[in-house]
C-alpha cells in the first residue's frame, strides 16, 4: 500500500538519490523430477521470507522454465522484482502472470502497485477497476484505488473511500495511515493525529506512522511528545536510513522549537552522517552553530549547502551570514548546462508503500 511521511521543514526543500547494488544471480537448473521442482519451490518461498529476494529470483527463473505457463510462479517473480526495486522486471512478470490467469486478481492488484510507483497512475487506475470487477469488497483493492485518487490529488474521494473501509474493516492500518495523510493535508490536526493513533494501536512498530505523529505534535506545539516518539524510532534501530534519518531531522526540529540549541545540532548532525545529501539539514545546522557562536562550523556547513546546491536562492542570505562572521563570499559557479532534476524528497510528504 501507498503510505506517506510527513517530514517537517524548518528551512528548505530536501534532495534525496540512491542506488541499489544487486549482487549477482545465481543459476538454477531446471528441475526435471517433481521432486526437485517442489525442492526449488520451498527453496524460492524460504530465500522471499528471508528477504533473498535475488535468490528467491533465480529458483522462481528455474521454475519458469519447467513451467513457463505457470500464473503462480510469474506472481512471485514478480513480487520478487518488486522488493528489489526492479519494477520493469516486475511489470513483465505480473503481466505474464495475468496473461495465464486472465482472473487473477492479485496480479492486478500488484501490477496497480507498481504503475503506481512509476508514476502511471492512469494505468493504475484502470488495473485496479479491473480487479473490483473481480472482487468489489476486498479492502486491499479500495486501499489502492484510494491511493490513485490520493496520486491524482482528487483528496475528497479518497478520503469518502478510506473512510469507508476502515468503517468495514477498522483494524486495516494501512485505511487509517492515509486518512492521516488527507486530513493533515486538509490542516485537520487533530484528526489526523487520531489517524496515526489508531495505526499505533493497531502496529505499534509502525515507525513512518510513529514519526507522522511527531510532526503533528510539533506542529501542535507538544514537543516533548513529539521527542518521545521520535527517540522511540531511533532506539528501536529500524532497518532502512530514510527513516532513521528522517527521525533525527525531525528530532532538530523538535529541539529547535524548544531553543535547545545543542540537541538540535546534535540531531541535525546524525542525520547529515545518514544522509550526505540533506540540504535542509545543513541549513538548520549552520543557522544553530551561529547561534552557539561556532563560526567555524557555520562557515562549513554554509560552503557545503553552497557547494552542493550551486543554483539556490540562499546567495544574497549566505554572502550576508558569512559576511557578518568575517568570510568573504565566493559563490560557488552556476553550472553551464541545465542540471539533472533530481527526485524530490518532500520534507512534509514522501511516498511510501507498504505492501
Amino acid at each position: 500500500m501507498k503510505k506517506l511521511i510527513i517530514i517537517l521543514s524548518a528551512a528548505s526543500l530536501m534532495f534525496a538519490a540512491s542506488c541499489r547494488v544487486m549482487k549477482r544471480q545465481r543459476v538454477v537448473a531446471t528441475p526435471k523430477t517433481v521432486n526437485e521442482q517442489k525442492k526449488i519451490e520451498t527453496e524460492a518461498k524460504s530465500a522471499y521470507e528471508q528477504g533473498d529476494y535475488i535468490e528467491a529470483i533465480s529458483n522462481l527463473k528455474a521454475l519458469i522454465a519447467k513451467e513457463p505457463d505457470n500464473p503462480e510462479y510469474w506472481g512471485r517473480l514478480g513480487s520478487s522484482y518488486a522488493q528489489v526495486n526492479q519494477f520493469s522486471y516486475a511489470e513483465y512478470a505480473y503481466k505474464k502472470a495475468l496473461k495465464n490467469d486472465p482472473k487473477n486478481v492479485k496480479a492486478m492488484y500488484n501490477l496497480s502497485v507498481i504503475y503506481s510507483e512509476k508514476g502511471r497512475s492512469a494505468n493504475a487506475l484502470k488495473m485496479v477497476q479491473r480487479a473490483l470487477k473481480y472482487d468489489p469488497k476486498n479492502p486491499l483493492l479500495q486501499a489502492s484505488l484510494g491511493n490513485v485518487l490520493i496520486d491524482k490529488e482528487k483528496y475528497d474521494k479518497a478520503k469518502i473511500l478510506y473512510e469507508r473501509i476502515v468503517k468495514v474493516k477498522p483494524e486495516f492500518d494501512v485505511g487509517h495511515y492515509n486518512l492521516g495523510v488527507i486530513n493533515y493535508q486538509e490542516r485537520k490536526l487533530d484528526e489526523a493525529e487520531k489517524n496515526y493513533e489508531d495505526v499505533l494501536r493497531i502496529n505499534d512498530r509502525d515507525f513512518e506512522a510513529k514519526e507522522n505523529l511527531a510532526a503533528i505534535k510539533i506542529l501542535k506545539g507538544d514537543f516533548e511528545a513529539a521527542v518521545s516518539h521520535l527517540k522511540d524510532v531511533i532506539n528501536s534501530n529500524p532497518g532502512d536510513d530514510i527513516t532513521l534519518e528522517n527521525a533525527y531531522y525531525n528530532l532538530g526540529v523538535a529541539y529547535l522549537r524548544m531553543k535547545e540549541y545543542r540537541k538540535s545540532l546534535e540531531a541535525f548532525e546524525t542525520a547529515l552522517k545518514i544522509e550526505p545529501w540533506d540540504m535542509s539539514a545543513y541549513v538548520n545546522a549552520a543557522i544553530i552553530c551561529e547561534k552557539l557562536g561556532e563560526k567555524k562550523k557555520a562557515i562549513k556547513y554554509w560552503e557545503k549547502y553552497d557547494r552542493l546546491l550551486p543554483v539556490n536562492k540562499r546567495k544574497e542570505e549566505i554572502k550576508k551570514r558569512l559576511k557578518a562572521m568575517g568570510v568573504e563570499y565566493n559563490p560557488t559557479p552556476a553550472p553551464t548546462e541545465e542540471p539533472t532534476p533530481e527526485k524530490k524528497k518532500k520534507k512534509l510528504f514522501n511516498w511510501k508503500k507498504k505492501k
